[in-house]
């Protein structure tokens, strides 16, 4: 199991994360950082000094290990300070509302606020929150920060120059409601790493105690996730993708899977992995641009999307990353109707594909699906998908269903495009979709010369997720039979 260090920030306290570690517990072997002169080491003899902290951090890598780090404001800074002087203990950085934005006038303006009675008069409810963690300690500590921010201001350790020798991934983010930090500043810093992305969550505040552990938890977890992504350059934009296993040969049969509407790569969560291993076949998850990690796209959507995506984006990506491997294509609503597209246009690329809920027409109980999401999202129940999607969160979830809901796509249908397709298919769908009918299936197996069907008992539009078992079982049938 690969080992985490949690650090948090000024003024914090390794308490603030009792309820995330168990969140991450059963992927990680966690330890959690006390930054001298916090919690139980008030009265540390290391000195409150930014470079006595690394000193004292790395010392710590040292017995611990090599670890990914998560760093929340100060100890994001205190991480990546840290990899400057000795990145070998360091396998890869998130940061969390990290301000790296230091100079005399803003540790001043900083500095201004660090006091009890500004505190407990103009930020009542963080005053009572500092009160809890710290006690009588809090004006005391207060003030050893305040000197801290002052020769932090008069030295700082980080620039976009300074970490342009880094080896490791990290990640930068931010809330976009951080009043704390910036987003110039942050990104500032990632265009000095060779192996750096900033990822901003829209409705995300700064203080880590006033933030759901759960919503921290997803966060680290998705982001480390994504250290081990890599972007292919296509002319669509840059494409995030993952390499499940390894591609040994050109003539290994490699599995493809394909998001749905408002996916992304975490968003299969382990099906891709599970299904790999299961079948013994390397695996590629990958995300188009305006889709979690991928670059942000722009275009508006019409009814030939779908196609687009099928026929112009998925070959450029394949031709970027030079994959001349036969596929096995997994895909999943939008992605299932991609595998349909393209599988139809490049026959002879493909060994197989599986769709799971994928749409051949769009049915009135398509688009009565997309109404009740729509007034989800207005109800603020959907933000959790600005943890995969980030800044494009939005315009990714009204270009689906605005689409959809579009007077010239009602009569969408690609059922001359994908007729007489010979590559074997498996076609899949719960049969409580609240986006399809029966005839989502039965129009496209009868559309394919050699396709067959399964329906899941209750189950909804997500077949892998919901049903995870029955259907990486039923994959495997219809790939080793």
């Amino acid at each position: 199991m690969q080992k985490l260090v949690l650090i948090h920030g000024a003024l914090g306290d390794y308490s603030e994360f009792d309820k995330i570690v168990p969140l991450l517990a059963s992927d990680y072997e966690i330890e959690v950082f006390q930054i001298p002169h916090h919690g139980d080491y008030q009265d540390s003899k290391v000195q409150f000094e930014m470079n006595a902290l690394v000193d004292d951090f790395l010392k710590f890598l040292n017995k611990f290990g090599p670890s990914f780090i998560y760093g929340f404001s100060l100890g994001g800074y205190l991480a990546i300070a840290a990899a400057q002087k000795d990145e070998s203990n360091i396998l890869g950085i998130v940061t969390q509302g990290t301000k790296f934005d230091w100079s005399k006038e803003s540790a001043e303006k900083e500095t201004k606020t660090l006091n009890v009675d500004f505190l407990s008069t103009k930020a009542e409810g963080f005053y009572k929150y500092l009160d809890k963690l710290h006690g009588e300690y809090l004006p005391k500590l207060l003030s050893k920060t305040s000197e801290f921010m002052t020769k932090l201001g008069e030295n700082p350790v980080i620039s976009s120059k300074s970490v342009e020798k880094f080896t490791i991934p990290v990640r930068l983010t931010r809330g976009g409601k951080d009043k704390m930090v910036t987003k110039k500043e942050t990104l500032n810093i990632k265009e000095g790493l060779k192996f750096g992305n900033y990822f901003e969550i829209p409705s995300m505040i700064h203080p880590l105690g006033f933030i759901n552990p759960k919503h921290i938890a997803r966060l680290i977890s998705i982001q480390l996730d994504s250290l081990k992504y890599q972007w292919a350059s296509t002319p669509f934009g840059k494409m995030a993708y993952q390499i499940l296993g390894e591609i040994n040969s050109e003539s290994e049969p490699v599995v493809l899977f394909l998001h749905e509407a408002i996916g992304s790569i975490a968003q299969w969560k382990g099906f891709p992995e599970k299904l790999c291993q299961e079948i013994n076949l390397p695996g590629i998850a990958i995300e188009f641009p305006g889709y979690g990690f991928s670059e942000a796209e722009n275009k508006t959507r019409d009814a030939q999307y779908l196609h687009a995506f099928a026929l112009e984006y998925l070959p450029a990506f394949i031709d970027a990353i030079q994959l001349k491997n036969p596929l096995f294509i997994v895909g999943h609503s939008d992605g299932g109707t991609n595998a349909l597209l393209y599988s139809s246009k490049y026959p002879k690329n493909v060994k197989g594909i599986v769709t799971m809920a994928a749409h051949y027409i769009n049915e009135k109980e398509t688009r009565a699906g997309i109404q009740p999401a729509i007034d989800a999202w207005n109800e603020g129940k959907l933000k959790g998908l600005e943890f995969f999607h980030g800044e494009k969160t939005e315009r990714l979830f009204f270009a689906w269903a605005n689409t959809w809901l579009k007077p010239d796509f009602e009569h969408w249908d690609i059922s001359e495009d994908i007729q007489g397709n010979s590559v074997p298919a498996l076609i899949l769908q719960g049969n409580d979709d609240q986006y399809g009918t029966d005839e989502q299936v039965n129009g496209i197996v009868n559309l394919l010369e050699n396709a067959e069907a399964f329906f899941i008992d209750d189950c909804g539009h997500a077949p892998h997720l919901e049903k995870e078992e029955v259907v990486i079982n039923c994959i495997k049938y219809f790939w080793i039979i």
